[in-house]
Formats: C-alpha cells, structure tokens, sequence
C-alpha cells in the first residue's frame, strides 16, 4: 500500500519512521516545500529499513500521491494545517 506524508519535519519523520518499523506499507513518498530536505529524510528513514520493514521510501511531489489510498498530513509547522493533524484517504491527491 503507497502512503503519502505531507511535511518531512519532525512530525512527518516520526510518523514515517513508525510507518516502516510498523510494516505498514509497501511504498512511502515524503513530500515537502524543501524537496532537498524530503530526500534527506527518506534517506534516513530508508536506513532504519534493516531494522524495521520492508519499504521503499523516497521523495516527491504532490502528484505522486495519485493511487495513494491513505495520505497523512501531519500537524507542525505554520500554515492551515499548523494545529491539527489529518488523515485523508482517497484515490486522488489533495489538489
């Protein structure tokens, strides 16, 4: 199952890293305003893989999220989104 996590702060990188030790998906796609830093948390997170789950983890833009059944916007950060978090499940990304 393909889960996308908007936001690669600490809140998106602990919920992605709970996601692999967990086993509970198959592909995860971190994305992120920084691009840079969404491929350095998948990077760390992919490294956690020997110990968790089996996953393919990497960065991308929002329309990668197309097929995702499950996509998590965790809270943090500013913006909407700065106080709650969200869980959408849908076939088509947030867009």
């Amino acid at each position: 199952m393909k889960i996308g996590i908007v936001g690669s702060g600490l809140a998106g990188f602990i919920t992605a890293y709970a996601i692999v030790m967990k086993g509970f998906g198959t592909e995860i796609v971190m994305i992120d305003k920084d691009v840079s830093r969404a491929g350095a948390e998948a990077a760390d997170i992919l490294h956690a893989v020997p110990f968790g789950h089996s996953v393919v983890i990497g960065q991308g833009a929002i329309l990668t999220l197309r097929g995702a059944p499950w996509s998590l916007w965790p809270p943090g950060g500013g913006g909407s989104r700065a106080s709650r978090g969200s869980i959408s499940r849908s076939t088509t990304p947030p867009c």
